[in-house]
């Protein structure tokens, strides 16, 4: 994770293309101005926040709208905290990412056992099924109830410098480890995805959204079909030095949410990755390093261990 040095402008946003995907698709005459008020529509109202610790927050994930699940970058636990920063559970395990499946199961990426692995009520931590010789990153459930999962290297010097015996992927799991599909290339069969990704969620239209780091201070968002076609990066490739993406997060409505650090912004993007406003600014949120969205109820971490909850709606 980037250290807080110097702050960086995101410089112009992207224009927004004279008809959406969404109103494209749609059976009657639209325009892009109805995006524009879509966008107004939207509200992003802080109700609660505490402070965690004074580390940075490398995992986020809610549970319910009034509990989430943390971890920092350093420690071998992750806690379950109540929105007021009661801490009611610790899992002793060292994680890089989480996600709460639709029955309110708990899946996690486990560095050291180089597993998936469930949390249980109880506190225990249970590996599902391996992914050696790749260490697991980022993790969500797919739209059909699978797992996507993002692998890398499990040994390597630096994490950004790729050679021909390089892994850097994404699967598609089912819940007990069987493969469905692998993410690794581009059509051309030889162009890699990926560099190192991080963290990934899927859209409601079904899109995967892939955050993708290509180097210690500079972090990009990848998004593909469910079928493996790239789709669109964000942002545009003479915007990406100053950037540097943390998480992703998608609303009802098919809208794509980033944090990003050097801005310190939360970015509200088009399913099609084209920036739409800034839903949190510096003043409001400094450093976001997760972020998690259950129904109306948004949560942001930050660099210095502060957690903030907004209404989302």
């Amino acid at each position: 994770m980037a250290e807080k040095e110097e702050e960086f402008p995101l410089g112009t946003p992207q224009e927004h293309a004279s008809m959406c995907e969404k109103h494209a698709l749609m059976p009657i005459d639209v325009k892009c101005e109805d995006c524009e008020e879509d966008v107004k529509k939207i509200t992003v109202t802080e109700t609660d926040s505490f402070q965690w610790r004074d580390k940075l927050i490398s995992v986020l994930e809610a549970m319910n709208e009034d509990t989430c699940l943390i971890a920092d970058d350093e420690s071998p636990y992750i806690e379950q905290v109540s929105k007021s920063g009661k801490i009611e559970k610790r899992f002793s395990v060292n994680i890089n990412d989480v996600c709460v499946i639709h029955n309110n199961e708990v899946y996690i990426t486990d560095i050291y056992n180089k597993s998936i692995s469930r949390l249980s009520p109880s506190g225990s931590v249970s590996p599902v099924f391996g992914t050696d010789p790749q260490e697991p990153w980022g993790i969500c459930q797919t739209v059909n109830s699978d797992l996507l999962v993002t692998l890398t290297d499990a040994e390597t010097d630096d994490l950004y410098q790729l050679n021909s015996d390089s892994r850097r992927l994404m699967r598609h799991v089912t819940l007990t480890g069987e493969v469905i599909r692998e993410y690794e290339y581009q059509e051309d069969g030889q162009t890699r995805l990926f560099t190192l990704p991080v963290r990934v969620t899927q859209n409601g239209n079904t899109d995967i959204c892939v955050i993708n780091w290509t180097s210690d201070t500079t972090g990009e968002l990848i998004i593909l079909s469910f079928s493996g076609c790239l789709k669109s990066v964000y942002p545009e490739q003479d915007q990406r030095d100053h950037v540097l993406l943390t998480d992703v997060v998608c609303d009802s409505h098919y809208n794509i949410i980033v944090g990003e650090v050097f801005s310190s912004t939360i970015q509200l993007l088009s399913l099609k990755g084209m920036f739409l406003t800034n839903l949190v600014t510096k003043n409001e949120n400094n450093y976001p390093t997760a972020i998690s969205l259950k129904n109306s109820t948004l949560w942001i971490g930050d660099f210095n261990g502060c957690i903030k909850v907004y209404q989302y709606k």
